[in-house]
């Protein structure tokens, strides 16, 4: 687990603290796979999350999940989506890093 720890930095080497310690095995793989750019996007997006919550800028597009869990999904990028979690008093958590198809998908196979 401590091996993810160095993820959401913005470059190998990079001083600055990592966004979030221990994020989930799937959002290390998903992030991986992501371009230098789209990193930068979910780290910027991620960031002005943590400092704004709720009160994040529109062209984030912040949108409440349905269910009882306090789930969200952002626009990091153009073509990348992440699930967070935001609860009060708690920082925010990174649930997955998705592409666009992926939430579609997800809605169509619901809706049968």
């Amino acid at each position: 687990m401590e091996a993810h720890q160095e993820y959401l930095r913005q470059d190998e080497g990079d001083e600055q603290e990592p966004l979030f310690a221990h994020p989930p095995g799937r959002v290390v793989i998903a992030y991986d796979q992501l371009t230098r750019e789209e990193k930068e996007g979910v780290r910027t997006a991620l960031h002005i999350l943590e400092r704004e919550g709720l009160n994040a800028p529109s062209h984030l597009g912040l949108v409440r999940l349905a269910g009882l869990e306090p789930l969200y999904v952002l626009c990091a990028a153009p073509e990348v989506r992440v699930i967070v979690r935001m609860e009060p008093g708690a920082p925010v958590e990174v649930e997955d890093i998705v592409r666009p198809e992926t939430l579609r998908n997800f809605a169509h196979a619901g809706a049968r």
